[in-house]
């Protein structure tokens, strides 16, 4: 009962389970703040490799990291940021895409009117 199916049983902490099965208590919530990591990801993207194999992804995600969510916001939320951080948060919870959709689309109409969110999961 303590040691789940098997002894050697993986505990797949990335997929939801505790890691201690004795204790019932909610984990600790995690920072979605991404800050300099952002950059260092798109810099890791930046490979020779990668760049030649997926030249127009690299090419978006790097002008998403640079664009603003609407013109005047802080500098830090840049669309690629802000999508990144939402992303996250639908994939910690468990969200549907249909649900997520929704999100968006209002989350869109509450930021100024020339906002670069998109309105759509797909």
């Amino acid at each position: 009962m303590c040691d789940g199916i098997k002894r050697n049983y993986t505990t797949w902490i990335w997929h939801g389970e505790m890691t201690d099965m004795q204790s019932g208590h909610q984990s600790e919530l995690f920072d979605v703040e991404m800050g300099d990591r952002l950059e260092d990801m798109i810099r890791d993207l930046g490979q020779e490799s990668f760049q030649q194999a997926n030249a127009p992804v690299y090419e978006g995600l790097q002008s998403d990291s640079k664009k603003p969510l609407y013109p005047g916001c802080n500098n830090s939320l840049t669309l690629l940021s802000v999508v990144l951080s939402l992303v996250n948060v639908k994939a910690r919870y468990g969200w549907s895409d249909k649900s997520f959709t929704s999100l968006l689309q209002v989350v869109h109409d509450l930021l100024p009117e020339d906002n670069t969110l998109p309105k759509s999961y797909y």
